[in-house]
């Protein structure tokens, strides 16, 4: 598997990070740290075009996306 990049950080605070990334295929991606221990730990799912727009506009927030909208592929932490 190749290595997705991160792009933007959207959220960074009280031991919580959000971040957007891209693989090499260019699909895109929100990450959530898995705690506030753990800042490089994340969980990346695979988003949509509009669900980024909405992400970066702030109407709908990650733990909608990450409970609700996932539209595919979810990326682990590989000790999970």
């Amino acid at each position: 598997m190749q290595a997705i990049r991160i792009e933007k950080t959207l959220h960074r605070g009280a031991g919580e990070h959000v971040v957007i990334a891209q693989d090499p295929a260019n699909r895109c991606y929100v990450g959530v740290s898995n705690g506030p221990g753990e800042p490089g730990d994340f969980m990346f799912v695979e988003i949509d075009r509009v669900t980024l727009l909405e992400l970066e506009r702030g109407t709908t927030d990650a733990g909608t996306v990450m409970r609700d909208r996932c539209a595919g592929i979810v990326l682990l932490p590989l000790d999970a």
